[in-house]
C-alpha cells in the first residue's frame, strides 16, 4: 500500500473518530462540582472517596442517571472510538516512517499497547460504575492502564512531530505542537485534579495538527507525501 493511500485511511479513520464523539457525551450533571469534564473526571480517579466525587454517595438520585450515561460513552469508546483512533495514530504514524521503518513501526505498537489499556481502563470504569462504594482492586488497575494509555498516546503524537520535524524547515514547529500531551499527560500523573482540564485540549491541538498532515499526504503524490528521515 502506498504512502499517499495509508494517509487517505488514516484521514477516514479520524472521520470516524469525529463521528462517535458526539455519541460518547455526558449529559447529566456530576453530581458533585469536578474541576474538569465528567469522563475525563472518572478516568483519574484514584480513591473511592474520588469515585464518589464523581458518581455521589450511596441512594443519591443522581448517581443512577450518571453512572448509566458513563456506561453508555465507554461501550462506544470501546467497541467505536478506540479502533478509530488506533487506526488513526497507527496509519498516520506508519506514514510518516516511510523512510524509518524502525521508528514508525515502533510508535504503531506503542498506538496498538495504548488502545489496549485503553480497554483495561475502561473495564475498570464499568466495574467502578457498577459498585462506587467497594473497594476494589480495579481501581488500581484503573489508574495505571489511565495512566499507560495517556502517557503512551502522548509518546505516539510526540513520536510523529519527530519524523515530521525531520523533514526540517518550518515542519520543524510539528515537533513542539505534537508533544504537548506529552507536557499534559505527565503533569496529570503528578497533579490530576490541577491537570486533568488541559488532557483534551493538548491531544486535540495535536491530533487536528496530524489530521492535516494526513490530509496533506493523502493529496500530495507519494514522493512529497513522505518526511525524510
Amino acid at each position: 500500500m502506498t504512502t499517499k493511500w495509508t494517509f487517505r485511511l488514516a484521514v477516514l479513520a479520524a472521520a470516524i473518530m469525529l463521528a462517535v464523539i458526539p455519541f460518547m457525551a455526558i449529559a447529566a450533571a456530576p453530581c458533585n462540582p469536578l474541576p474538569m469534564s465528567t469522563l475525563t473526571a472518572f478516568e483519574l480517579v484514584r480513591t473511592t472517596a474520588e469515585v464518589q466525587r464523581v458518581l455521589g454517595l450511596a441512594g443519591e438520585t443522581c448517581r443512577t442517571a450518571l453512572a448509566s450515561q458513563l456506561d453508555h460513552a465507554n461501550v462506544v469508546d470501546t467497541f467505536a472510538y478506540i479502533p478509530a483512533y488506533t487506526a488513526f495514530y497507527g496509519l498516520t504514524a506508519w506514514a510518516l516512517g516511510a523512510r524509518n521503518r524502525r521508528l514508525g513501526w515502533f510508535t504503531v505498537i506503542l498506538a496498538i499497547a495504548c488502545a489496549i489499556a485503553d480497554v483495561f481502563e475502561n473495564i475498570g470504569m464499568f466495574t467502578l460504575s457498577a459498585a462506587p462504594d467497594a473497594p476494589t482492586p480495579w481501581l488500581m488497575g484503573l489508574v495505571i492502564a489511565t495512566n499507560i494509555k495517556r502517557v503512551g498516546l502522548a509518546l505516539v503524537t510526540t513520536l510523529c512531530g519527530v519524523m515530521i520535524a525531520r523533514r526540517g524547515g518550518l515542519w520543524l514547529g510539528a515537533l513542539p505542537i505534537c508533544a504537548i500531551p506529552l507536557v499534559s499527560s505527565i503533569w496529570t500523573v503528578a497533579a490530576p485534579d490541577a491537570a486533568g482540564q488541559y488532557l483534551l485540549p493538548g491531544m486535540t491541538i495535536a491530533s487536528i495538527f496530524l489530521l492535516l498532515v494526513a490530509i496533506w499526504g493523502a493529496i500530495r503524490s507519494d514522493r512529497t507525501a513522505i518526511a525524510p528521515t
